[in-house]
């Protein structure tokens, strides 16, 4: 009995990680932006993220294109909210990073358009 309690206290604990590491909210682009090596148009879209340690991988699932999923350096920061930063390189909008409450996801150099 108390081998049967371990295995399903040991499940929930890991159910409850993955929960924690996985995440996503939805956002609104005001005009087409360089995520990566893929422009995406403006208009809605959701992001989400699974974090491993220092790193993760940062999916945007848009509406009428495929998802872009690229790795991002994870930055422990706080912020009261969430939010995107974008520069404009020769008047073409690119993601940087991803601002959360309690992270910050920066794309690799080598993932901005640009440089």
């Amino acid at each position: 009995m108390k081998r049967f309690f371990a295995i399903g206290f040991m499940m929930v604990l890991f159910s409850l990680s993955l929960h924690a590491a996985e995440s996503s909210y939805k956002v609104d682009l005001a005009a087409p932006t360089r995520v990566g090596a893929t422009t995406l148009p403006a208009g809605n879209c959701k992001i989400s993220w699974v974090v491993s340690g220092a790193e993760a991988q940062l999916t945007f699932r848009c509406e009428g294109q495929k998802p872009v999923t690229l790795p991002v350096q994870v930055v422990e920061e706080k912020s009261d909210s969430h939010e995107l930063e974008i520069d404009s390189v020769k008047g073409v909008q690119v993601l940087r990073s991803v601002v959360l409450l309690n992270m910050k996801l920066v794309l690799h150099p080598s993932e901005g358009a640009g440089n």
